[in-house]
């Protein structure tokens, strides 16, 4: 799998976490290859992070945390090996989309207009 879909969930087996693990991915730009992580924790620096309800996705099975505070692009050879599973629903769309456009702290705008504008869409 070299491309991947607006708003679909993957597992992405990656060697950019120590130690390397897979991680849910949502896919917020297909022509640039941009995710945005689910972690089961905030991360240390606790900006930008969107708490997600467990049954959000059905990949979401407790309560996590959707890290806005930047985008990732995983390599061809992960993507490879990435899972697809169903699209985020038009209402975890807009979470997103409304949490961007309240401001987000770290992630550079360039990244998150691209993001708001590909997520309004759905």
């Amino acid at each position: 799998m070299a491309s991947c879909k607006l708003g679909h969930v993957y597992i992405v087996p990656t060697v950019l976490t120590k130690p390397p693990k897979s991680k849910y991915a949502i896919c917020v730009c297909p022509l640039n290859g941009f995710f945005v992580w689910i972690n089961s924790q905030k991360r240390p620096h606790g900006k930008d992070q969107m708490p997600l309800s467990a049954g959000c996705h059905p990949l979401v099975t407790k309560d996590c945390f959707l890290d806005l505070s930047r985008v990732v692009q995983h390599p061809g050879f992960e993507l490879d090996e990435a899972k697809e599973f169903d699209r985020i629903s038009g209402d975890f769309a807009s979470a997103i989309v409304n949490m961007i456009a309240d401001g987000l702290f770290l992630m550079p705008s360039v990244h998150s207009d691209v993001i708001f504008e590909n997520l309004a869409a759905l």
